[in-house]
């Protein structure tokens, strides 16, 4: 990056260089001059993760200031430096940069530690014990239907069914001990889904298909975010269009409502390319407005793990397709923010779209924010640095990080 995108991106985090540090500088394959010497410049503020990101991308034999700065960690908080560098998987220095490191420290850190570094001062490969690496699994979510128990003790002397819940109306009319026909019952179930505070979570599986529109009113109405997210598995396996429930789950969370909840709901429905074209954009657009922040990283996750069920390859398609859903959203919220003269939120928007890496045809809403007028020399630099990194980008490097 050059010295003007680096400084205007500092300054869109309000004066803080670690998160450019992190965001930005170091998520490029390759390091330019400035890189360096804005690393070089804070280098006190770098963590331990940092300096060893920059020290993969340093040419050789210009790792010094990387290797200076762990060995002063190492003098500092010799146990978080065992932790965090020693006792990394797969750490690779060369010989040199150990045999400096070790020279460093020799004397002023504890001589365990100091043996370690030493140890690391030859040219034979480190043994690594097998199966150490963790493998990740699918995560495969709950299943959206709960199960429930059948209405046990059932006779002939029933109290008024205005007196019963519509759970054990259900279980008398399967013991046969209820005579109610499926438009008296629907009827019921809309009184009760409209005015009852009834939870059905846990009987849905045993509702009818006479009941869709009383369970799709009682999903809309809920106050309870983990019943509604039960009430959308039986509403989907019943054949309701995945539109209209999108819209009672993501009207939910606009009002208000948990979005954790109905997240793996949520996740599902979002497993192909064409379903994040379609609906990728409104759910992140809702998520944002109402600061889900952990909740998109986790949705994201879910949908991914959703999409390579079984085995199956993830195209790039589909990463490109959440890639351009939320790049559309910070720009939309940059275009918001410079029409009403935010300037430090759409500065905001503006570094986190150049985390992305959405490809090439996001470029055109990129470039038209320039058409707004008033924006700052800060602002028309971090336009200048999305447009340069969107029109080199084919989303081939785009990542979930």
């Amino acid at each position: 990056m050059r010295k003007a995108e680096i400084d205007a991106l500092v300054r869109a985090h309000q004066g803080r260089a670690r998160p450019v540090a992190f965001f930005h500088v170091l998520r490029q394959p390759a390091l330019e001059p400035d890189d360096h010497a804005f690393l070089s410049e804070h280098i006190e503020e770098l963590g331990t993760s940092d300096l060893l990101r920059w020290r993969a991308r340093c040419e050789s034999g210009f790792s010094g200031p990387v290797i200076q700065q762990l060995a002063r960690l190492a003098i500092r908080d010799p146990a978080h430096f065992q932790h965090e560098v020693l006792s990394v998987p797969r750490l690779e220095l060369d010989e040199e940069e150990w045999i400096e490191l070790s020279d460093l420290v020799r004397g002023k850190v504890p001589d365990a530690i100091y043996e370690r570094v030493l140890a690391r001062c030859r040219r034979e490969p480190v043994q690594w014990d097998s199966g150490f690496m963790f493998t990740p699994k699918v995560y495969r979510g709950l299943p959206p239907l709960l199960d429930g128990d059948e209405l046990d003790g059932l006779d002939a002397e029933r109290p008024a069914l205005r007196d019963l819940p519509v759970a054990k109306i259900l279980a008398a009319r399967r013991a046969g001990v209820l005579s109610l026909d499926d438009a008296a019952l629907a009827a019921l179930a809309m009184e009760r889904a409209r005015g009852s505070d009834e939870d059905w979570s846990v009987d849905i599986p045993h509702f009818p298909a006479p009941l869709k529109d009383a369970i799709l009113e009682k999903a809309r109405r809920t106050p309870r975010a983990g019943e509604r997210a039960n009430l959308l598995g039986w509403l989907e396996a019943h054949g309701v269009a995945r539109a209209a429930l999108m819209d009672i789950a993501l009207g939910s969370i606009r009002a208000g409502g948990d979005a954790y909840a109905v997240l793996s709901w949520l996740a599902r429905q979002l497993t192909t390319r064409a379903a994040w074209d379609r609906h990728g954009l409104e759910t992140f657009s809702t998520l944002m407005s109402t600061r889900a922040f952990s909740e998109i990283g986790e949705l994201v996750t879910l949908a991914w793990s959703e999409a390579s069920q079984g085995g199956k390859e993830i195209s790039r398609g589909f990463l490109e397709a959440i890639q351009v859903a939320f790049a559309l959203v910070l720009l939309g919220m940059a275009r918001e923010a410079l029409t009403a003269g935010r300037e430090g939120a759409a500065m905001a928007a503006l570094s986190a779209l150049a985390c992305l890496d959405p490809p090439s045809r996001v470029s055109r809403a990129v470039h038209e924010l320039r058409r707004i007028p008033g924006a700052s020399a800060d602002v028309a630099e971090l336009i200048a640095v999305n447009e340069r990194l969107v029109k080199h980008s084919d989303a081939r490097d785009a990542s979930l990080e």
